[in-house]
């Protein structure tokens, strides 16, 4: 895994023009406008074509989320968005696993895949500082730690071990707090966000589903 080439596509990633749903707490993503069978509006890829990875699908009740299958891919998918933390503290979102990779383990390069994971990118395209939280199948809740190439990357992990497939869960973090206490000083503003299911390393597959991203004050 080149992570110079990865670290590089969480930022450039983030470079389109968003559309973004704006709310009186903040910016948000619930993906009930976009069209079934695309991608989100203003989301981009990178480290490959998100053709057959990512997609808006649709339950029963009309309720539209954001899919992601990956079969042994290394696919990220983002957007760009300016937050001030200081003003919008809080990042909630559901995520829904239906697959976890097989073998998986975020703090090793070898087996670095996960079935969710939710990047924050802060302060500036060229020396940005990235938030990764994941739900992990082997790494206990609470851990944090840096990636094993990069002290400006850190990964947290929010959900761990396989909980009953395809129910949605509910995550919010305060990410000023977070950025504080990982980094020792504010970040800075945000200036994107993105998601990737990953299965490459472990030549496995994974599954899981992303809805209502949102900002806010708590």
């Amino acid at each position: 895994m080149d992570f110079g080439r990865i670290f590089r596509s969480v930022v450039v990633i983030f470079c389109s023009a968003a559309a973004v749903a704006a709310t009186s707490s903040g910016p948000h993503w619930d993906f009930n406008s976009d069209a079934a069978g695309a991608l989100p509006q203003g989301w981009s890829a990178r480290g490959g074509s998100p053709k057959g990875i990512y997609r808006i699908e649709s339950e029963p009740n009309g309720n539209r989320y954001l899919a992601a299958r990956s079969q042994g891919s290394d696919v990220q998918l983002g957007t760009e968005v300016t937050v001030n933390p200081q003003e919008l503290p809080v990042l909630a979102w559901r995520w829904r696993v239906w697959e976890w990779p097989k073998n998986a383990d975020e703090r090793k390069l070898g087996t670095m895949d996960s079935a969710a994971s939710v990047y924050v990118v802060f302060g500036s395209r060229l020396f940005p500082k990235v938030l990764k939280y994941v739900w992990s199948d082997t790494v206990p809740v609470g851990s944090v730690f840096r990636h094993p190439r990069s002290d400006r990357m850190a990964i947290v992990v929010v959900h761990s071990g396989e909980r009953p497939a395809g129910q949605w869960q509910t995550v919010t973090r305060n990410i000023l707090e977070d950025s504080r206490k990982i980094f020792g000083a504010d970040a800075g503003a945000v200036i994107g966000i993105g998601v990737k299911t990953d299965s490459d390393s472990t030549r496995t597959s994974a599954r899981t589903d992303y809805d209502d991203l949102r900002f806010g004050t708590r």
